[in-house]
């Protein structure tokens, strides 16, 4: 059987609101169909992408024994789950609008100061093609242990706000294979460029949401463009998940090189906003390779 790919990320119980008024009555409202309640979360995004697609997942999180981290287990049953406990699970109120916009607002219960779970990954990595580290910050300590033992580092910052932000130069020293969000910089190709000329991965893709994915490679020093698929748009939110999902499966269980493992990514992405929420629309395989037909 093909090695697991590790995910390393938060997981989180999220209550998504349609609103179709510009605002909530102060006075209350009956909302018909306006919420639904799912698990999400980076860590849970991503391990949904990659099950889906048919890699074998492995992930690390923190849950705490409450209705919510009773929620994410009962979600993820029967998925290799490594659960290091903490007080309470982290929280999402994701407000979306009829054209698929949506507004998130995180409550993360203090998790991204948590101690690094480092004996629990120690644990977790011995045979992993690739860990998959979300950059929520307990992660940031486990990334020297990655590459002590030889396990490729995958690892998406999210929107990138400068390629010298303090924040992510852990991440961008320790990957092998960066992706970032580029869709609100001014010249998203220079921006990666000088990600390339700072970060220590041979291989880096800057998401452009609608527009896309940007693709740089060490070996060729090019920054090459990835066409969004036309898509209907239920709800956008996780979309960059599910592209970093099937780029790392792409990449890594099925061993395509980088430009087609890109664009099998976006093809994904794409059908991920079907979707009803952050965690729903996942595709197979077989639909990436339909809807590429």
């Amino acid at each position: 059987m093909t090695s697991p790919l590790l995910v390393c990320g938060h997981a989180n119980v999220e209550t998504v609101l349609r609103l179709d008024a510009p605002a909530l009555d102060p006075a209350g409202s009956v909302i018909p169909d306006g919420l639904s309640l799912n698990v999400s979360g980076v860590g849970v995004n991503l391990v949904r992408g990659l099950r889906a697609l048919g890699s074998p997942v492995r992930l690390l999180t923190l849950l705490g024994d409450d209705v919510a981290g009773r929620a994410v287990r009962a979600e993820l049953r029967g998925c290799d789950l490594r659960v290091v406990p903490v007080r309470a699970t982290a929280q999402t109120l994701a407000v979306t609008r009829a054209d698929g916009t949506h507004v998130f607002h995180w409550d993360p219960k203090a998790l991204p100061d948590a101690p690094a779970p480092i004996e629990a990954f120690r644990a977790a990595l011995p045979g992993c093609r690739a860990a998959l580290m979300t950059n929520i910050g307990w992660t940031r300590d486990l990334l020297p242990l990655a590459r002590a033992a030889g396990v490729p580092v995958l690892t998406d910052v999210q929107e990138l706000r400068a390629p010298d932000h303090a924040y992510d130069q852990p991440y961008l020293r320790a990957a092998d294979v960066l992706l970032f969000s580029a869709a609100r910089l001014d010249d998203p190709a220079a921006a990666l460029r000088a990600v390339g000329a700072r970060a220590r991965a041979d291989v880096i893709v800057a998401g452009l949401g609608a527009g896309g994915a940007l693709l740089w490679t060490r070996e060729t020093g090019e920054v090459r463009h990835q066409p969004a698929f036309p898509a209907r748009v239920r709800h956008a939110g996780g979309a960059g998940d599910a592209l970093a999902a099937a780029f790392a499966h792409f990449l890594f269980t099925r061993g395509r090189p980088p430009q087609e493992a890109l664009r099998l990514a976006c093809a994904a992405a794409a059908l991920k906003l079907r979707g009803a929420g952050s965690g729903e629309g996942h595709a197979a395989e077989a639909e990436v390779y339909a809807r590429l037909a």
